[in-house]
This record gives C-alpha cells, sequence and structure tokens, in this order.
C-alpha cells in the first residue's frame, strides 16, 4: 500500500518474544501499550528473563509512527486465549489508558503511579469502573486506517471493524478488525477516549 512507513528494525523482538509458527490470519486485534515511550517494549524485553511472549506484532506511537516488532505471520500470547492468538495479528496503541484523579490537588496518575503530563486532554467518561483517560492522537487513527488497510490486502482480511469497545459473544469467528475489550470484560482497551465512528468512517473509504 503507497504511503505506508513501517519501521521493522528499530525495535524488532528476538525469537524469544513470539511464537514462530504462521498460521492464517483472520482478523486484526488492537490494543495498548499502558505506558509512554516505547516502555512496554523494553518491558517485553525484560519480563520472565527475556523469555515474555504477551507482545504484538506492530506498536502505533503517539505520533503515528509505525514500529514492527515481528513478521505478522507469526504470533504472540496478546490474548489470553491460545487459539484465538495464532489467527489474529495484533497491534498496540501507545496510551497509557485509565487514568486515577487526586480530588484535592485535580492532579491525574497513570495506574503506575506516575503523574500524567497533559491534564487538559484528559476524557472523562465513566466505563468498567473508571472514569478518567489519557487521549488519543488524530495521528494514531490516522496511522492505523492505514496499518489495516495494508495487512488487510496483504493477508486477506476484510477491510471492516467490529465499530465499539464493548464484549462480544462469538468475537473469535468475526473477520476484520476489532479490540482487546471485545474479548474481555476485564480489559479496558481501547477506551472511551478512541474515536470509534472517526476510524470506521476512515476505514471504509
Amino acid at each position: 500500500m503507497a504511503g505506508i512507513i513501517i519501521n521493522d528494525t528499530k525495535y524488532a523482538l528476538p525469537k524469544e518474544n513470539y511464537n514462530s509458527k504462521a498460521k492464517k490470519k483472520t482478523q486484526i486485534v488492537v490494543g495498548n501499550t499502558f505506558s509512554s515511550g516505547m516502555k512496554h517494549y523494553l518491558g517485553w524485553l525484560t519480563r520472565l528473563s527475556g523469555d515474555y511472549k504477551k507482545t504484538a506484532a506492530f506498536t502505533i506511537d503517539v505520533n503515528g509512527k509505525i514500529y514492527q516488532h515481528y513478521d505478522p505471520k507469526y504470533s504472540s500470547d496478546f490474548l489470553p486465549i491460545k487459539i484465538a492468538n495464532e489467527s489474529i495479528i495484533s497491534i498496540v496503541i501507545e496510551n497509557e489508558g485509565w487514568l486515577s484523579k487526586d480530588e484535592e490537588t485535580g492532579k491525574f496518575y497513570t495506574w503506575v503511579g506516575n503523574e500524567f503530563d497533559k491534564p487538559e486532554t484528559v476524557e472523562e467518561r465513566r466505563w468498567r469502573n473508571h472514569e478518567y483517560w489519557a487521549p488519543y492522537t488524530t495521528k494514531q487513527i490516522n496511522a492505523l486506517v492505514r496499518l489495516v488497510k495494508h495487512l488487510g490486502e496483504k493477508f486477506n482480511i476484510p477491510i471492516q471493524t467490529i465499530g465499539h469497545n464493548t464484549k462480544v459473544d462469538g468475537i473469535y469467528d468475526y473477520s476484520g478488525v476489532v479490540f482487546r475489550s471485545n474479548y474481555l470484560k476485564q480489559c479496558t482497551d481501547l477506551t472511551p477516549a478512541w474515536d470509534y465512528e472517526s476510524f470506521q468512517n476512515k476505514l471504509t473509504k
């Protein structure tokens, strides 16, 4: 697909961090990094003495840059459902996810306790026991659209999306783009801060 740039070297993962068995792909699953500055990548490399496989094939950073961590024909343990993992391509969006608010100071904090440095951008909506959410960027939406179209053409995956972030029974059988929260009620990604309507509209153009 013309116009897409994918960096497949800067944050490449060693074979210990994914499952090197190629399977037919029918679905793209999108989640969060729950961190900033590619810290999630460093975590992948260091957990379980370097044998950590709960990774993703791609990351889209806050500026819309796309990084490939391993060949998407392979898989990882992205979802806690082994049979589903084999047929998906996993993508994570750089985003801290849910935030907590100190009512006395008005400051927001990430789930690891770091102060969120852009309080004016916080999205407020009660969902899955949380109320405040870090924002996504338009650049990330546009990059995901480009990446999904590229992967859809390459792996013959329908370029369509489920269109929302709530749990869906039988989501395993859907062919197209879904979110980790469509699989499990305890997952909060993608969050209410994602513009699902804009993403869906751009994907179908």
